[in-house]
């Protein structure tokens, strides 16, 4: 009877120990390292979810932010859905033990703006969606370093350009959606523009991807430009260049606002020194000279001796 008492208790320790390792939020379905949570009203990521899972599915909730080190507990995750919900926000470190993630949704959230090194741990990413989005920029190193990356969606945000330093540093990419931006298709675009038709077989959705600007070119697409009218951009001024002759102009407007304010000064100071030594009282002294001779007023007739 001990014996069995015992053994008893091993087992339930055991699962209860085990516990931890097999559980799955109750709404949720779960089976074989795949936990669907599709639509199931989520404002955060769910930490009680089987550690072992590959499949994550969490789109359709009302997650608005990833946090620091979000998906902490799920190291064997390869695929995480979280589409349609409403993220703004993605913490530099959200991803940080993802190193097995090969498939990431995040389309349809309210994105304007991605940190750079977000995507950074993601080294087995192949698949990016970051499409009906609102965002207006991305930086040259956002990607940096997705090797592995193929398959990246941009479609429907509100980019005006894109660094082609991003797109050179993804020496994997085959597919690339840009279309239902509004894209400036002046000289700002030229990088691009060339890029685009070098790897003209990678771009998806070319007659839908149009320039906004300027309006002689809206809705005209961007691939169908011809590249002789980039020919005189060369001879304009670049971004940098416009920001330092800027500077230029304000320093200079600075320093001779402060050389009339100092000018000004010098001179309200001159005439009030003046005008304290105009103002101090004068003395004169009375000047002595010779004494005068005795003027005798009156007819003086001379007596003469005789």
């Amino acid at each position: 009877m001990a014996y069995f008492e015992k053994h008893c208790l091993f087992l339930a320790v055991m699962a209860l120990r085990c516990l931890p390792i097999l559980c799955c939020p109750d709404i949720c379905s779960c089976s074989s390292g795949k936990v669907d949570c599709y639509s199931k009203g989520f404002y955060f990521i769910p930490e009680d979810i089987t550690e072992d899972t590959h499949t994550l599915l969490l789109a359709y909730n009302n997650i608005c932010v990833l946090k620091i080190l979000s998906f902490l507990k799920y190291q064997q995750l390869e695929y995480l859905e979280l589409q349609n919900n409403v993220i703004s926000d993605i913490h530099s470190q959200a991803f940080q033990t993802l190193q097995n993630l090969s498939y990431l949704d995040l389309s349809n959230n309210q994105l304007i703006h991605i940190k750079p090194g977000v995507f950074k741990p993601l080294s087995s990413l192949i698949t990016l969606n970051l499409g009906n989005n609102r965002i207006a920029s991305l930086s040259g190193n956002a990607l940096e370093p997705s090797t592995k990356l193929q398959r990246l969606f941009l479609y429907n945000n509100a980019l005006t350009n894109l660094r082609t330093e991003l797109l050179y540093n993804l020496p994997s990419l085959t597919h690339l959606r840009l279309d239902g931006n509004p894209w400036v298709c002046t000289c700002q675009i030229q990088y691009l523009f060339s890029w685009m038709i070098d790897n003209a077989q990678k771009i998806k959705e070319k007659e839908r991807t149009l320039c906004d600007v300027p309006k002689y070119l809206e809705q005209f697409p961007v691939m169908e430009i011809q590249q002789n009218s980039f020919n005189n951009c060369q001879d304009l001024f670049t971004l940098f260049e416009y920001l330092y002759f800027l500077l230029i102009g304000i320093s200079l407007f600075v320093v001779s606002i402060f050389l009339c304010l100092v000018t000004g000064s010098l001179i309200v100071c001159y005439d009030r020194v003046l005008l304290k030594i105009n103002k101090r009282p004068r003395v004169y002294k009375k000047k002595t000279g010779k004494k005068r001779e005795k003027v005798v007023n009156g007819n003086h007739i001379p007596v003469c001796n005789i």
